[in-house]
């Protein structure tokens, strides 16, 4: 795993998340590109290949993984390519994607690397280690589509490789892997989506990273920022950070570049990842369903609400994102209550069973329905990923495009080949 607050000075090898516990999963399917490429692995054996098994049922039963076919039962399974020159794959169906996101599904994904199976309270969890530059060809392409512009696709690689490596976060130590492989982290979907262009593209970039004052930068990224970023410390807990600023997203003529005036939304489909929904990212409206209101305020807070009176913004950032929320409400004895919502994060989880888009809205009532006008998907925290493909398509290089998102870092590279 990665040691926080050191920089590499070689490719380290990643531990992802690809099935994890809260999934409560009891069955899987493996399938092998080529078999007689993986060796597997046990607490104590090692078996020379999966000759003639190309497909194999994986069983969760007593804290143990138990493969049928093999007659194998242990704490912890291996597939470990033994030809790693051949790039074999192992396949996973049915892998989450987008969790407690309004685009959540399950997606059969091919990986690169070592697979690792283990039990988590009788629950599968799997685990996908390999080199930095090969996870980071998948994430680039599951982030947004390999079809982008090679300047943006540059600055996507630097900054997944940046983020990752500042390793600030460390939200999944505690199992024993780096980072998960879904929005939580980074989005990482395998090699599905990787082309011979974007893999090309990574070549350029390997081993760079940006900095800030010798450190590696935290380099956060969303969707699209609505056409201005947000204050790292409006939406994480912690101090300012320089370069996580918030900025206008705007060209010289003042249009900013995640708008619909540069590229379309009936355009945008082409160019960002495969498993987001069709959908307004600049601008967008939402209706507040007082019943599903009520039923969050009851999961979450165990009130006993009767109806939704009014949702005040108490806090708002410097991109309109909302960081404080006031809920006024009736309970159920018709006395008028209130509850605070704190943090940009909470309230986008509050207002939707799915997931808001984000929290910069404006709210205006009609009757009893709210109806949200909000802008961009996402946090809105360092660069917008459709405002940083409005630029490279508007022929801005990734020098540019970075000096633009994080202003006064610089591009190092940390390690070579």
């Amino acid at each position: 795993m990665l040691k926080l607050n050191q920089i590499p000075r070689k490719e380290p090898k990643i531990r992802i998340g690809i099935i994890l516990p809260r999934d409560i999963l009891k069955t899987l399917q493996l399938s092998f590109s080529d078999p007689e490429c993986y060796e597997i692995e046990t607490s104590s054996k090692i078996f020379p290949s999966c000759t003639n098994k190309k497909k194999i049922n994986i069983e969760a039963n007593d804290n143990k993984i138990i493969i049928p076919q093999l007659s194998l039962n242990s704490n912890s399974i291996k597939f470990i390519p033994s030809i790693p020159d051949d790039n074999p794959f192992v396949k996973i169906n049915k892998v989450p994607a987008g969790r407690g996101f309004h685009w959540e599904k399950k997606i059969d994904l091919s990986y690169w690397g070592t697979i690792e199976l283990s039990c988590i309270n009788n629950n599968i969890m799997v685990i996908n280690e390999l080199p930095l530059e090969n996870y980071l060809k998948c994430v680039a392409t599951s982030e947004m589509s390999a079809i982008c512009p090679q300047e943006f696709l540059k600055a996507q690689f630097i900054i997944a490789r940046s983020w990752l490596l500042a390793n600030i976060e460390r939200k999944h130590v505690h199992l024993s892997f780096d980072i998960c492989n879904d929005d939580c982290c980074q989005r990482y979907q395998g090699i599905l989506n990787t082309t011979k262009k974007s893999n090309e593209v990574s070549e350029l970039t390997f081993g760079k990273v940006i900095t800030y004052n010798n450190k590696i930068g935290d380099a956060r990224y969303s969707k699209s920022c609505g056409g201005i970023t947000e204050n790292f410390e409006n939406v994480w807990v912690g101090n300012k950070i320089p370069y996580l600023t918030s900025i206008e997203d705007k060209n010289s003529k003042g249009i900013p570049y995640c708008s619909t005036d540069i590229l379309s939304e009936s355009s945008l489909k082409t160019y960002i990842g495969n498993i987001d929904d069709d959908g307004e990212y600049y601008r967008w409206n939402y209706k507040i369903n007082n019943k599903n209101l009520i039923h969050s305020l009851k999961n979450n807070f165990s009130l006993d609400v009767k109806k939704i009176l009014e949702l005040n913004p108490i806090k708002v950032g410097a991109s309109g994102r909302i960081i404080k929320l006031e809920i006024v409400f009736l309970n159920i004895d018709d006395r008028t209550m209130n509850i605070e919502i704190i943090s940009e994060y909470q309230i986008r989880k509050i207002l939707s069973p799915s997931f808001l888009y984000s929290s910069a809205f404006t709210v205006n009532k009609i009757k009893d329905q709210f109806i949200l006008e909000g802008k961009g998907w996402g946090h809105g925290v360092g660069l917008c990923q459709i405002g940083a493909l409005g630029m490279a398509l508007s022929n801005n290089k990734v020098m540019s495009i970075l000096s633009h998102y994080y202003p006064g870092t610089e591009i190092e590279t940390i390690y070579n080949k």
